[in-house]
């Protein structure tokens, strides 16, 4: 087939790109899991730079799915089987070998938590990045339709990424959510959850407002999941011991649904050659939120974690640092105190250029003895408090919390945490690390995950 205004068919400018991948997934499926494409003006635009030879960024942001778990070869240096590996060499071996590709994913990691440290995520550099959050972001249902905190958090973290210098494309890959791919009598003591309870649809709303193509292992699998009318395709088979991870062919039949994407892309080109739209996508501005109100911040964002949190700390008496060890393979570096009414002072601006209130949160530690509770009062032209965090827990783990507070404008307020007077006798009080960001919205005390999943976070190497 030749196409008007080019001097070679489909098959010769793409042979290689379109027979460098054998799918699992059968064609059907493969097209229902597309969710979402739209016009892919910006995908479409970094789909062309690529095939004229224009150097190519990928980034990937999201959780455990993304690192890899639980594929049997995950990221591993010969013959990896994961998602984004698998998708990473398919790129480099048949678009370009000079693709830079990070998987910036970290496991048990929601995405306002990523968006909350976009900087140390994603540079200004990249052209394209994957977004996959649904499987931590539905750990707990948010029901409410109009005014979704968590759409709203995951709108701002989507306006982060597309106002970055390079204007790069988005693609959200959006995964099952826990229990929903369990067999009908429930797993685990837990019942089965309903097709519908996902903020997979909610967060489709913003797919289409900002035009971000999107894809759904839930609308390409959950038929074949469910029933095993082909068989190799239940549930058993794509997904791990924990019906959450996809095991080894669910990453694959993932990896099967990008691939079907940029395929259709570079195909739709070579038809509707890239033009004004295109070019004009590198410069236009987002429109208005989709939630009223909901505009990034426009205060400097501070995320400082362990060692890091140095730079903002004025007073540490009675405080030292250290290392966690509860689980040697994954030490985190914080701050601890044993010592009540010690204050460990932070100093920060909480003013903002249009006036917007700022927002701290605080990353600290929580466990079912021996962590006491946290009392936070503010001054030097702040107000805020006494606020108190809880550091106790009903369940036998060490956990990492995150919690905020709201003080008032000043541009050198000073923060204390201290251990409160109440606390159990020898508690102690951990903090490992601080967030300073004017974006909209309160966050309730949230889980961020076992502390052996925050030491991508709280290492020498983040810079605040």
């Amino acid at each position: 087939m030749f196409v008007p205004g080019a001097d070679a068919t489909i098959g010769q400018t793409l042979g290689t790109v379109l027979n460098g991948w054998e799918y699992t997934l059968p064609l059907e499926f493969l097209r229902k899991g597309q969710a979402y494409m739209g016009s892919s003006t910006r995908l479409r635009r970094v789909m062309n730079d690529l095939m004229a030879g224009k150097p190519v960024s990928v980034t990937v942001l999201g959780g455990s799915i993304s690192t890899g778990a639980v594929a049997s070869r995950k990221q591993a240096s010969t013959d990896p089987n994961d998602l984004w590996s698998l998708v990473r060499i398919y790129m480099q071996k048949n678009l370009d070998e000079s693709i830079t590709f990070s998987n910036n994913a970290r496991s048990a990691t929601r995405s306002y938590i990523t968006s909350l440290c976009l900087e140390k995520f994603l540079d200004d550099t990249s052209d394209l990045v994957f977004v996959e959050f649904i499987a931590n972001d539905g750990s707990e249902m948010d029901v409410s339709y109009v005014d979704n905190q968590k759409a709203r958090f995951f709108e701002r973290f989507l306006r982060n990424i597309m106002r970055k210098p390079k204007a790069p494309a988005v693609v959200m890959m959006q995964f099952m959510v826990n229990e929903m791919a369990f067999p009908p009598e429930g797993q685990d003591g837990k019942p089965k959850r309903g097709y519908m309870a996902t903020p997979e649809d909610t967060y489709y709303n913003l797919a289409q407002y900002y035009d971000i193509p999107t894809l759904s292992f839930r609308y390409a699998t959950y038929q074949l999941g469910e029933t095993g009318v082909i068989p190799g395709f239940d549930w058993a088979t794509l997904m791990g011991p924990d019906r959450l991870h996809p095991a080894d062919k669910g990453h694959k039949v993932a990896a099967d649904l990008v691939v079907y994407l940029l395929q259709q892309t570079l195909i739709g080109l070579q038809l509707h050659p890239a033009g004004a739209a295109e070019a004009a996508s590198k410069t236009a501005p987002l429109p208005p939120p989709m939630y009223d109100g909901n505009e990034v911040g426009t205060s400097t964002p501070i995320c400082a974690m362990g060692k890091n949190m140095t730079e903002f700390i004025v007073s540490d008496a009675g405080w030292r640092q250290m290392q966690n060890t509860d689980n040697p393979r994954y030490p985190t570096d914080g701050y601890e105190t044993t010592s009540p009414g010690q204050p460990l002072s932070f100093q920060v601006d909480t003013t903002s250029p249009d006036g917007r209130p700022v927002t701290v949160f605080f990353l600290y530690t929580r466990a079912q003895s021996g962590i006491g509770t946290a009392q936070i009062t503010c001054g030097n032209g702040c107000k805020c408090g006494p606020e108190y965090l809880d550091g106790s827990l009903t369940y036998n783990q060490v956990v990492t919390f995150i919690d905020s507070i709201t003080p008032t404008a000043a541009p050198a307020c000073q923060i204390n945490v201290a251990l409160a007077s109440n606390s159990t006798a020898g508690s102690k009080l951990r903090v490992s690390g601080i967030a300073v960001t004017s974006d909209p919205g309160s966050l309730n005390t949230a889980r961020i995950g076992e502390e052996k999943y925050m030491a991508w976070l709280l290492g020498e190497n983040w810079a605040a």
